[in-house]
């Protein structure tokens, strides 16, 4: 894959706008990007901010009739409270969001083009500390969106025919060309549900990254594809 060299100001702010999951994990995991250019005095305040919203959370949810652990509803609404703080930061996947982190929560930083992630405990009232982003998680993140476009697609395509998904109607929505392929191919029949298991690859210079996310499809025409642990 070639790497291309940007000027910061003609990055959009949100990498969900990148043009393809290959595109947006290089730039993730920091390989042909202007993070290593970007100054680190920001960082600090923007980490606080992350922080702030993260506590605000909690503070939300402790508080609440009763006390609960923070959710996702929590996390939003710290967000849309605190948001004319810090216009620059964009949340990006939220408690629950990714099933390898269900207590995690990342931004996105539009000034210095990094992720900031906040870990939340487990239980009411303890306090959420940043902590490093995995570039496993936040690649995941990237993809995921098109590996569910292309799930409903499959599923849309079925239902168009009056039948249930099929593991040929996953495939044929997949194509070819794409960084992201089956492995293996998915052979359920219409009306047997079944798993498949969608790999992105991404090759910079002699490393070659992995990323790995499974759906699980529906019995039923007109049924929801859901991500599913592999």
């Amino acid at each position: 894959m070639t790497t291309h060299h940007f000027q910061r100001r003609s990055l959009p702010r949100h990498p969900s706008c990148w043009a393809t999951p290959a595109l947006a994990i290089a730039m993730l995991l920091g390989l042909g990007s202007p993070v290593g250019a970007a100054t680190t005095t920001t960082i600090p305040a923007a980490s606080s901010m992350v922080l702030s919203i993260a506590e605000y959370a909690v503070a939300t949810a402790t508080h609440d009739r009763p006390a609960h652990v923070v959710s996702a509803a929590d996390v939003n609404n710290a967000v849309a409270t605190l948001r004319s703080l810090n216009s620059q930061l964009a949340l990006q996947y939220n408690l629950g969001n990714l099933l390898g982190a269900p207590q995690q929560i990342a931004f996105f930083d539009g000034a210095t083009y990094k992720f900031i992630c906040a870990d939340f405990p487990g239980s009411i009232g303890r306090q959420p500390k940043i902590v490093p982003c995995s570039s496993k998680a936040t690649a995941t993140w990237e993809t995921l969106p098109f590996v569910l476009i292309q799930s409903r697609k499959a599923v849309a395509t079925a239902a168009s025919h009056g039948r249930a998904v099929a593991g040929a109607d996953v495939v044929a929505a997949i194509g070819s060309g794409s960084t992201t392929s089956l492995a293996p191919k998915p052979t359920f029949l219409a009306g047997q549900g079944g798993k498949a298991r969608f790999v992105t690859k991404v090759k910079m210079g002699t490393t070659t990254f992995t990323f790995v996310i499974c759906v699980k499809f529906p019995k039923t025409a007109y049924g929801i594809p859901l991500q599913v642990a592999c």
